[in-house]
Parts: structure tokens; C-alpha cells; sequence
């Protein structure tokens, strides 16, 4: 009872969306089963008996064809139901589809970041992703079907138990067995997924490769392809040896079901023969119905079974689902009462021994002290690796401290609402993402932007050229993903778009990550006036490898190994003679030769 308990909850957990979006389309597409097929099935089983009783008793044509007539013409009506209505529940059943994807996205949007950094996450979205929407209309199909097959089996056991009701006895030991049966083979399929999901997720890495334009150069002015099709065989072949190991595994489950239900036919059409031999079904018109019935009850009876069996199986992807759904955010949480809202003007920053490492990983923040002032612009250097973007994803509060403090303006960074402080938080990464979306729609992500504004941005960052060399406009997309006109743009070009995006947004900080790293020298120029000087009132932390965008940072910060090695002005870095003079004379050098 508790296991049926927890089918029935499960079945229930993934009818929700269907509940939840389309209220009258689920009462509608159950009820149509309930109806009607009960009465289709009972005029297949009646419907001989009442032609032959009537042809016995020596009814005219006329009259027997009426009766079929009418008989038939409800059937048709029967038929015609599900068709008539075909258009509404298709749509409706599309369009709940698409909201069950959304709110797995959504769902995606509001996990810790941390997540993303493990496997078994990704494994949970896929299996939600690729599972919710089918299982979920498989749920509702069930519950339809259940009540349906209640029904009619309602109705073909009435007319069975009048007369043979040993059939119903023997019918029910055989869905016993093939309950028996479908227990082990729905665990045995499960596992079966679960194993492919990893494998298959590897694969459809390796279609991505093929398929997205980043990877494109690298397969083609490399031996990289040599390397992927290695790995790709490698993926195949587990995938292989999965689908053999249980595909031999099922068919002999499959063999156990058909020899089941052949044993059972054999002994039953063995007792109504011996029945009608002795005059025990002596109309024939009855044993008519009696031999459609039992070919219909047990038919019924095995959908019965199987809906039970597939309830089984829907319960346990059911609770994958869930698995990925109970995910509990720390960070991406709604606010809570008492939540501080984002302070207004350029924000003060301050690290207090913060403390902070990667799951398996020996890198470490900690210790960690720096203090930043309303309208400072902090440089943050050192060597790859040291930690100057974790310094970034913290103060996005992607990640939480371990130890320590992020305060700003004078508050823990968890006291405040998260997604209205992101608000107030500019970032620019050296890899930004442009979106097949056009240009205007890419540059306005933090806000809408007036024409006039665009224009402006882009004739200062000197993206007028790209647009006039793609003959392009503001509504042209970028990336030729869907559009054969799309703007492509390099590195550097693409740079420009990500600090196009923080030019008109109110914002209380700017996160620059390696932001310049793909422009060429004037561009870099023109960015770092921009982006530190005087015309730029907000807290600015900008990351660089590159030592001669930081020079008129109001402090430079070199990171070593999550800790801070050396922090002052360039003078006064220079004047150190320590790791920031090697760094920079090193650079220069590079750039004199």
C-alpha cells in the first residue's frame, strides 16, 4: 500500500503542469476517455448478440438493418468525438509543453552557481529537460487511461461474472504474473536510462563541437578532430554496450509476458469449448458476447496492468524529475522580509578576512583584506590562476564566502536582496556572449536603451564600423545562427559589445574581468579612459593581465595565491620593487622590443 501510495504522489507531481496551465483541457481529455469508450466497448460485445437474437426470432431485414443502423451510426458518433476535438487538445497540449520547458529553465536560473561546477547537476537538468514534458503527458495519459479501463472493465465484468466468472479468476492470477514481471523490468529500464544519460550527455557534447562556429577553426587547423573521433568511439561504444547488456535483459521479460498471456488464452478457450460442448452456452448469440468479452476483458485487464506498470515507471522518472526540481538554492533565493534593497550612488566594497575554495580543488581565498571606497577604481593583477575572477563571482555573490566578509556599504553582502543588488552591478567578462538577438537587443541587456542612446554609445566605442561593413542596421541580429544576414564579429569586436552593455546603466559597481584583452592598443586606450577616468563616477574593480590598462587605477591590488601580495598606486608599486615592477618592466620591455 505504501508503494501505491507513492505511485499515485508521484503520478500526481507530474500531472501539475497540466493542472496548473490547462485546467479544462485535462478535464476535458480524461472525461472524453471515460465516456466513450465503455460504451464502444460495450457495443463491440453486444452488438452481435443483438443482430443473431434478432435474426433468430425472425425479425425482417428492415428491422435488423434499423438496429444496426442506429447502433453503428453511435459508433461513428463515438469516433468522431476525439477527432472534432483533436485540434483543441493539440494545441493546448503543444502550449503546455513549451511552459513545462520554461519552467525548467527557470528553475535552471535559480540554482547556485556552485552547481554548475558538478556533473551530477548537469545529469539532473538533462534527465529533466529531455524527460519532464513526456513523462508528464504520459502521466496524464495514465490517469485517463485508468479511469477509463475502470469503466470498462466495470462493464465487460458485469456481463462475463453473469455467466463464466472462473474467466475473471483466471484473468486476474495472469495480471498478478505480469504484475510480478513489469516490476522488475521497470527497474531494470530505469537503470537503463540512468546509465545512458552520462553517455549520451558526452555525445551530444561532441555534436556540439561539430556544430558551433567557436570550435569550427580549431577542428580544421588542428589535429583536434583526431582527438574528438577517438573520444567519440570510445562514447559510442559504451553506448553500444549498454543498449546490448539490457536490451537482452528486457527481451527475456518480454519472453516471460508472452508466454504468460499464451498459457492463459490456451486454458481459456479450452474451458469455453468444453462449455459449448455440453450445452453450457447453448446461444449462440451468447457465446458470441461471452468470447468477445473475454478477449475484451483481458485486453482491458493487460492495459490495466500495464497502466500500473507504467505508473511504476512514471514514478521513478518521476522522482529523478523531482530530484532536480528539490534542488535547494542558497543564493538564488526570493527576498525575505527585512532584505536590504540596493543602495543608491557608487558602492563602498569591503573584503573582511574573507575566506573562500573549490570543491576538490587546493586553490583557497583566504584572509583576505581590501577596502574600497564609493567612486574608487581598484586594478586587481597577478599571475593566472591566483584568484583575481574568483574575487569577481564572489562580489556577484555567485559563490558564498566560507569565512569572513563581503560588505557593502558597511552590509553583509547576504543581507541584501540579491537579484536587485545584481541590478546595480555592471560586468563586463573577456569572454562575453552575444546572443542571436540583434544589436540593439544585445546591447540593452541591463536596461532599454532610446535610439539616441544606442547611437551614442556606439559612435563612441567606434561600433559604427562594424554595423556600416555588415551593412547592418540596429535591428540586424548578431550571429548568422538563424539569420543568414547576422552580424559575425571578433574577439575584440565582440569586447566592445560587452562594454557597450554597462555605458548607460545606473550602477552602483562595474565588474570588469579581463574586458580588453582581445582589443588592439588604441581601442585598449580609449576603454581604459573610459572605464577609469574622471568622467566615471562609479566603483569600478577592473581584473587585467595586461599592466598598462591599470596604471591610472587609484590602487592596483596584486593577488598571489588568493591572497593579497602588494596593493598601492603604480608609483608606489614601482617605487616597491617587488612583483608588480618585475611584472610591468617585464611587459614593457616586451612592447619596447
Amino acid at each position: 500500500m505504501k508503494h501505491l501510495g507513492k505511485m499515485v504522489r508521484n503520478t500526481i507531481w507530474l500531472c501539475r503542469p497540466y493542472w496548473k496551465y490547462g485546467r479544462m483541457y485535462s478535464l476535458l481529455f480524461i472525461l472524453l476517455g471515460v465516456a466513450i469508450t465503455p460504451i464502444a466497448d460495450f457495443i463491440y460485445v453486444y452488438f452481435p448478440k443483438l443482430v443473431v437474437d434478432l435474426l433468430n426470432q425472425g425479425k425482417p431485414f428492415g428491422q435488423v438493418a434499423l438496429y444496426a443502423g442506429v447502433v453503428l451510426l453511435i459508433s461513428y458518433a463515438l469516433i468522431l468525438a476525439p477527432i472534432i476535438s483533436d485540434a483543441y487538445l493539440q494545441k493546448k497540449n503543444k502550449a503546455i509543453g513549451l511552459k513545462i520547458k520554461r519552467d525548467i529553465y527557470e528553475k535552471a536560473l535559480r540554482i547556485d552557481y556552485q552547481y554548475i561546477d558538478n556533473p551530477e547537476y548537469y545529469d539532473k537538468y538533462t534527465w529533466a529537460l529531455d524527460e519532464y514534458s513526456d513523462q508528464a503527458k504520459a502521466a496524464l495519459n495514465l490517469v485517463k487511461r485508468f479511469f477509463t479501463l475502470v469503466a470498462s472493465i466495470g462493464v465487460l465484468f458485469a456481463l462475463i461474472a453473469s455467466t463464466a466468472p472462473w474467466i475473471l479468476l483466471l484473468d486476474f492470477v495472469q495480471l498478478f504474473l505480469h504484475a510480478q514481471i513489469f516490476k522488475y523490468e521497470n527497474k531494470v529500464n530505469i537503470q537503463y536510462k540512468a546509465d545512458l544519460v552520462p553517455v549520451r550527455r558526452r555525445l551530444s557534447y561532441f555534436h556540439r563541437i561539430f556544430y558551433q562556429k567557436e570550435y569550427a577553426a580549431d577542428l580544421k587547423s588542428s589535429p583536434l578532430s583526431k582527438k574528438i573521433f577517438g573520444k567519440y568511439e570510445i562514447a559510442s561504444q559504451k553506448d553500444v554496450e549498454i543498449t546490448e547488456t539490457y536490451s537482452k535483459k528486457l527481451s527475456f521479460y518480454n519472453f516471460l509476458h508472452e508466454t504468460t498471456f499464451c498459457l492463459t488464452e490456451f486454458i481459456i478457450i479450452i474451458y469455453l469449448i468444453h462449455a459449448i460442448s455440453t450445452g453450457r452456452i447453448a446461444e449462440v448469440g451468447l457465446y458470441i458476447t461471452m468470447i468477445l468479452a473475454f478477449y475484451r476483458i483481458d485486453e482491458k485487464l493487460v492495459f490495466m496492468l500495464q497502466t500500473f506498470s507504467s505508473a511504476h515507471e512514471l514514478s521513478l522518472n518521476s522522482e529523478k524529475i523531482q530530484a532536480f526540481f528539490a534542488i535547494e538554492p542558497k543564493i538564488e533565493v526570493e527576498a525575505k522580509d527585512g532584505s536590504l534593497t540596493s543602495p543608491k550612488g557608487p558602492f563602498s566594497v569591503e573584503f573582511k578576512d574573507a575566506a573562500f575554495s573549490y570543491e576538490n580543488s587546493d586553490f583557497s581565498v583566504s584572509g583576505f583584506n581590501l577596502s574600497i571606497k564609493p567612486g574608487e577604481k581598484i586594478a586587481i593583477v597577478g599571475e593566472n590562476g591566483a584568484g583575481k575572477s574568483t574575487l569577481v563571482k564572489l562580489l556577484l555573490r555567485l559563490y558564498d564566502v566560507s569565512g569572513g566578509a563581503i560588505l557593502i556599504n558597511g552590509q553583509p553582502l547576504p543581507d541584501y536582496d540579491i537579484y536587485a543588488l545584481r541590478k546595480r552591478i555592471g560586468v563586463a567578462f573577456q569572454t562575453p556572449n552575444v546572443y542571436a538577438m540583434s544589436y540593439a537587443e544585445n546591447i540593452a541587456l541591463y536596461s532599454d536603451l532610446s535610439r539616441e542612446d544606442l547611437a551614442s554609445i556606439t559612435d563612441h566605442l567606434g561600433l559604427t564600423s562594424i554595423l556600416k561593413k555588415n551593412q547592418a542596421d540596429f535591428d540586424s541580429e548578431l550571429t548568422r545562427e538563424f539569420s543568414e544576414d547576422g552580424i559575425m564579429l571578433s574577439g575584440g569586436e565582440t569586447q566592445k559589445i560587452a562594454i557597450a552593455r554597462i555605458m548607460k546603466g545606473d550602477f552602483g559597481l562595474l565588474l570588469l574581468d579581463e574586458p580588453s584583452s582581445a582589443l588592439d592598443p588604441l581601442s585598449e586606450y580609449k576603454m581604459t579612459e573610459l572605464l577609469l577616468g574622471e568622467a566615471n563616477k562609479t566603483t569600478t574593480i577592473l581584473v587585467s593581465h595586461r599592466l598598462s590598462t591599470v596604471r591610472s587605477a587609484d590602487k592596483i591590488v596584486l593577488v598571489k595565491n588568493g591572497k593579497i601580495a602588494e596593493c598601492g598606486t603604480h608609483a608606489q608599486l614601482m617605487a616597491l620593487e617587488g612583483s608588480y615592477c618585475e611584472m610591468f618592466t617585464k611587459q614593457a620591455e616586451h612592447y619596447l622590443a
